[in-house]
């Protein structure tokens, strides 16, 4: 048996044995977890994805980001 396969029947052993209020509190934390882990995964995904961007229009976007923003909530 793998060390985690290990962990893994461990933990289930814990949890089958946790009262119904720390189930709850075990299945909020995994679901944080989960969603972190989910968020953090989407955020890398657009690591590179301006690396074509031409170097004007960057630095026009950056540079004119809370103007742009503000021209922005106007209109709506």
């Amino acid at each position: 048996m793998t060390a985690i396969n290990k962990l893994r029947n461990e933990l289930i052993r814990k949890i089958q044995q946790l009262s119904t209020d720390k189930l709850n509190e075990i299945n909020e934390i995994v679901s944080k977890t989960e969603a972190h882990v989910s968020s953090k995964s989407k955020t890398l995904k657009l690591i590179g994805s301006w690396k074509d961007l031409d170097g004007n229009l960057f630095t026009d976007l950056t540079e004119k980001l809370h103007e742009n923003r503000t021209h922005d909530r106007k209109i709506d």
